[in-house]
């Protein structure tokens, strides 16, 4: 069955969450990322800026299940394609979260076509804490009606010019665990990432590290080089090109680097593009 444009500008999904400390640090160790004011609970634990995508998991199942056109195939052939999250501020470890999700469009492309989901998180006194632009592509699913959109406002990203080199790397090793590690810490579970049966039964040869891992990853390898500190992000946004395999070492490049923005990428062990168009905003002060 093809994707339909009809619940672009509708509200597919809502939660309430408690992100605790225990959850905070957890992310960040399945990262992994050990810089001590992410684990630091005798002052104010700094949320590693790609810890939202660990609540927002259960509004994208929710709403691939039951709110979708698709059959259970297509759904499951969707990838996550690209990510926006702009933080507004840390999390306070313990407070009531509420998020959203919304469709805000669709679109055909060559092989398949996409969908656009903006979730919100709220606190209790309904100011924003971040927000999420999650795109998704489905390859070899046709979209029946045209590319439809609604305008949320959503900021244009900073722009910056990389130069011909990277301004520094460094290589991380994915080890065969990390994936299982991710899972767990970050309390999204797909079972391509950790079961071999199921990673066989649609075409893969083993498990791969989910795309957010490699991202936050990243993050968190761009960050350091460039002399930042995770409190000072406000703003990530990348799109996915190539799985990550398990036991194999990726390379994050520092592509570019000014006061207020960062660019990035991180290669495959064998030099494909896994995370590409890498930014990373400081977040005002």
């Amino acid at each position: 069955m093809p994707l339909t444009p009809e619940l672009v500008g509708r509200e597919v999904g809502r939660i309430e969450v408690l992100p605790d400390a225990r959850w905070l640090m957890a992310y960040a160790a399945g990262v992994p990322d050990d810089r001590p004011e992410l684990f630091d609970t005798t002052s104010t634990l700094v949320t590693h800026p790609m810890f939202p995508v660990a609540p927002e998991w259960e509004l994208i199942i929710t709403h691939r299940t039951a709110s979708s056109s698709m059959t259970r195939a297509e759904v499951l052939s969707g990838v996550h394609s690209a990510h926006d999250v702009i933080v507004e501020r840390s999390i306070v470890p313990g407070e009531r979260l509420e998020l959203t999700a919304t469709v805000v469009g669709v679109d055909r492309r060559r092989s398949g076509c996409t969908q656009d989901l903006v979730i919100v998180a709220l606190d209790g006194d309904g100011n924003t804490v971040w927000r999420t632009m999650f795109t998704s592509f489905f390859r070899g699913v046709a979209l029946d009606g045209e590319p439809t959109a609604v305008d949320v406002g959503w900021p244009a990203l900073p722009t910056f010019t990389p130069g011909e080199e990277p301004i520094a790397q460094r290589t991380s090793h994915v080890r065969a665990v990390d994936a299982h590690v991710y899972t767990e810490c970050a309390r999204i579970w797909n079972p391509i990432h950790t079961d071999l049966a199921v990673a066989r039964s649609v075409g893969l040869a083993a498990p791969i590290l989910h795309g957010t891992a490699t991202l936050a990853r990243g993050v968190s390898i761009a960050t350091e080089l460039a002399g930042w500190g995770l409190a000072d992000v406000g703003r990530v946004a990348a799109g996915f090109t190539s799985m990550v395999d398990l036991d194999t070492t990726i390379a994050v490049r520092l592509t570019a680097a000014t006061p207020d923005v960062l660019g990035f990428d991180v290669l495959t062990h064998d030099g494909r593009s896994a995370v590409t168009g890498g930014v990373i905003g400081r977040r005002p002060s």
